[in-house]
């Protein structure tokens, strides 16, 4: 068996591993990947980009979640739908339309981002998110 035969059906299955961490947000009300934890490694990454409020690499499920639940703070709400779901490898890109309102301001944003999930054995191992939704589709050489 060629080795793109075997890469196929393991990408198939890190996309759908990804769509769930979707699935499981969206159904919380809230938007946050929390309710996705057990579909993590313990010793995920978890990268913001420069321009984000706390932008940087967090090591660990305790810094995946307590990052994620200091964002949950600000915000009302957070919902994403994912347009686009593509598989390189191990790692699954995602460009995504969010929708958010703030806790206090009652500010509602909208707008797309992207996100680049690699996976080993069925867990997330690293999560980055993007500000721009071109920017995960060329970290891994492919253009929207």
């Amino acid at each position: 068996m060629s080795q793109k035969n075997v890469e196929k059906p393991m990408s198939r299955q890190n996309v759908e591993v990804v769509r769930r961490i979707y699935e499981l947000a969206a159904q919380n009300g809230r938007g946050d990947l929390l309710a996705a934890l057990h579909l993590f490694d313990p010793e995920v990454e978890y990268v913001n980009p420069a321009g984000a409020v706390e932008p940087g690499t967090r090591r660990g499920l305790k810094a995946f979640r307590d990052a994620v639940e200091h964002v949950g703070e600000a915000w009302e709400f957070w919902r994403m739908e994912p347009e686009k779901f593509e598989a390189v490898g191990n790692r699954v890109v995602v460009v995504a339309r969010y929708s958010a309102k703030g806790r206090g301001s009652g500010v509602e944003v909208r707008g797309r981002e992207s996100a680049l999930w690699t996976l080993r054995n069925g867990k997330v191992i690293r999560y980055q998110w993007f500000l721009d939704p071109c920017d995960a589709l060329e970290a891994v050489g492919l253009k929207e």
